[in-house]
């Protein structure tokens, strides 16, 4: 009787299992018949995903579908389907839950995240896999991945913030700081083979992000040392906070009261060259928007004579640190002095400029640009001006 009564359990279990994978592969079917079509509409596209997680319910670890999932996202992104990604997002999710250790499918979830820069979930992630690293290491590996990306993120949103709120830069600049030190202990446990039994392709994805990060340890210290330094000197503080209120509004173009901040800055230490050289540029777009109102540029032109020296002292020391600002670098820093020297010097061109001293001026700012672009290509001034002096 038991035999029997073991038999019959057996053969349900099986059963039960055999109509489970069958149904699974249905679904399956019916996304691929949708995935192999030429043309879908919307209402075809948001059926592949129904297809596809119901498929999951039934089937759970189909090695095809991640990809399959990949392939439909990108085409249908292409053509315009704005929810892709969240449906996306919501297959991987589910995946892993059936598929706790698929470490493929976390650095999808991680980079579709990152992508959209959403800083938010990338902590929620990061929590998440510190929790899970109590009892696997690989989820350690995958919480360094994350905060290499928020690393990355912080600096980019801390960049933006440097021309709106001195508050806002030092939180980002926080953060930064604390996923700078957690990253470090795990570069330190690498250090110590502490990852030498965790998978493979995890760990060698895992290996070329720590390389990347390598590569860019010293801006990272520099801007670390530089929130130190911050906290511990009010007067450097002062002088950072004046220099991103000047920041906000030379953005702004209110160059009055951008000068007001610039000068601030400056009279506390004369050779914080960030608020020195935005101090000339914010004077120099004041003159400039008087002479048009004017249409009077003497006192623009004075202003050049002026202060061109002052712009030729901070490039003779470009192979220094000229910025003292965290996520602002020395490369940007001398491509936008040369793009303001180039600036300036088009002001002292016009109609009645010698034939001669024009072709000076125009090979001056011409070398100017170059020198812009080779240090940042992406000098959105140094670009305006060579399109201009190209259509002449």
């Amino acid at each position: 009787m038991k035999k029997l009564i073991f038999l019959i359990f057996i053969f349900s279990f099986v059963s039960c299992n055999f109509i489970k994978s069958k149904m699974g592969d249905y679904y399956l079917s019916k996304a691929k018949k949708i995935a192999n079509s030429e043309e879908v509409s919307e209402k075809d596209i948001d059926n592949f995903y129904d297809y596809m997680m119901k498929s999951l319910d039934y089937k759970t670890d189909i090695k095809e579908s991640v990809s399959m999932v990949e392939e439909v996202t990108q085409a249908s992104l292409k053509a315009g389907y704005v929810k892709a990604y969240e449906n996306e997002l919501k297959f991987f999710k589910k995946y892993v839950e059936r598929n706790p250790k698929a470490w493929e499918v976390y650095l999808n979830i991680i980079n579709i995240f990152s992508l959209k820069g959403d800083l938010y979930n990338l902590n929620n992630l990061k929590e998440d896999f510190e929790k899970k690293a109590l009892s696997d290491k690989n989820f350690k590996l995958l919480s360094f991945i994350v905060e290499t990306n928020l690393l990355y993120w912080s600096e980019v949103y801390g960049q933006l913030s440097l021309n709106n709120s001195y508050d806002e830069m030092m939180d980002y600049l926080s953060k930064y700081c604390s996923y700078f030190k957690d990253i470090n202990n795990v570069k330190n446990l690498n250090d110590e083979s502490f990852f030498k039994d965790a998978d493979s392709g995890l760990y060698y994805y895992f290996s070329t992000t720590l390389s990347d990060f390598l590569n860019k340890a010293k801006n990272v210290k520099r801007n670390c040392d530089l929130y130190s330094r911050i906290n511990s000197d009010s007067n450097f503080s002062k002088i950072v906070r004046y220099t991103i209120d000047g920041n906000r509004y030379l953005s702004k173009k209110e160059y009055s009261n951008a000068v007001i901040y610039y000068k601030a800055a400056v009279s506390l230490n004369e050779e914080f060259y960030d608020a020195k050289k935005n101090l000339i540029e914010a004077e120099f777009q004041n003159k400039l928007s008087l002479s048009l109102m004017k249409r009077d540029k003497t006192d623009a032109e004075n202003l050049v004579y002026d202060k061109m020296s002052e712009i030729d002292d901070m490039i003779r020391i470009k192979d220094g640190e000229l910025s003292s600002l965290p996520f602002y670098y020395n490369d940007k820093f001398v491509s936008q002095l040369y793009s303001l020297k180039a600036a300036m010097i088009m002001v002292l061109i016009d109609e009645n400029t010698p034939k001669n001293k024009k072709e000076r001026l125009e090979n001056s700012i011409k070398t100017s640009i170059e020198n812009s672009l080779k240090y940042d290509p992406q000098n959105k001034m140094a670009k305006e001006i060579l399109a201009r002096l190209n259509q002449k």
